[in-house]
């Protein structure tokens, strides 16, 4: 039993070294997001648009409390988070000053926010307002004043996070608040 132990062992060490070292970005490792960052995808403009991971992130234009006009192709060239959220909201309420915290220590490299605020479950437009200063929020936070956004992405839980990568390419998918370390992880391994 002890010697096919080691021989397992050893086995696995070897298939680990190769993952790591001669398949590097195709590895299943790396595939899996278990190296630290995800893999760069060749020719992502190729792939589908759509809710999965490894979909490019459907598209839209929407504007911000501030009454800017934002469009999420905008922001290529950028790793983003897009959350939908509400005020009512105590899992949103919790993960917002994480979020906060992490885009003023990202912003200066390329990670945005898009916040988008899920404007027709809110008694009015002044809640999101007052949240948004109560809370000292700095990043953009698009209304979806019709719940166009929030239905073509199928939001059915507030809040739900969608972590894009520079090129537009979904990567991740969280339902539910999001801890700070979670979020930070996820962050990182954006490419």
């Amino acid at each position: 039993m002890k010697k096919f132990l080691m021989v397992a062992a050893s086995i696995l060490a070897v298939l680990l070294i190769v993952d790591l070292t001669i398949l590097k970005d195709q590895g299943m490792l790396s595939q899996a997001g278990l190296s630290g960052q995800y893999s760069k995808i060749a020719n992502p403009e190729d792939l589908p648009e759509g809710l999965e991971v490894k979909n490019r992130a459907p598209d839209f234009t929407l504007q911000t409390l501030n009454g800017d006009e934002v469009k999420l192709s905008d922001y290529r060239g950028k790793k983003v988070l897009l959350n939908f959220w509400a005020t009512w909201c105590p899992p949103c309420k919790a993960e917002m000053p994480y979020m906060q915290e992490m885009y003023d220590k990202y912003k200066k490299e390329g990670f945005e926010i898009l916040a988008v605020n899920s404007t027709v479950t809110e008694k009015s437009e002044k809640d999101v307002s007052e949240f948004v200063k109560k809370y000292e929020l700095s990043f953009l936070i698009p209304m979806d004043e019709k719940n166009r956004v929030s239905s073509d992405y199928e939001i059915l839980a507030y809040p739900t996070s969608f972590f894009i990568d520079a090129n537009g390419v979904i990567r991740s998918k969280s339902v539910g608040g999001m801890t700070k370390e979670f979020l930070e992880k996820e962050i990182k391994k954006l490419p």
